[in-house]
């Protein structure tokens, strides 16, 4: 069984850039999240207080820009995992060091595919759901 040689400091330390940039776009999309749920939570219960379907349409288009700007940072992170993926894997094709363009290096990743995916699907999707719902009954 043959070990694989260690890497060298500057291939850990452009790992541990490339990871800090991962957490970093997870940290974002957690964040974005729950100011979602907050505001759609909020603008949901002004508009059943005083039946307003308006104020529920306005809840329901900031979920799904919510939606869109998660789905976003979520395609940057699994852009970044791939490039970090390919810089740890020492049988690939060499990555520049310290490179963090993972438009180039990173693999492509499909829009519709993040935003479907089954966590977004979970989280938007019922958010957005409850807010059409909403809709539809205060109409």
């Amino acid at each position: 069984m043959t070990v694989p040689p260690r890497f060298r400091p500057e291939e850990v330390k452009h790992l541990e850039f490339l990871q800090t940039v991962i957490a970093r776009h997870a940290n974002t999309s957690f964040v974005v999240k729950s100011w979602a749920m907050t505001v759609s939570g909020a603008f949901i219960a002004v508009a059943t207080r005083g039946p307003s379907w308006k104020t529920a349409v306005v809840a329901l288009g900031l979920a799904a820009g919510f939606w869109l700007l998660d789905s976003y940072y979520l395609g940057q992170e699994r852009r970044f995992r791939t490039l970090y993926e390919k810089v740890a894997d020492r049988r690939t094709p060499q990555v520049p060091p310290f490179t963090m363009d993972a438009e180039q290096y990173g693999d492509r990743v499909p829009w519709r595919g993040v935003a479907l995916s089954r966590t977004m699907l979970l989280s938007y999707g019922v958010l957005v759901a409850i807010d059409t719902m909403t809709v539809l009954f205060l109409a």
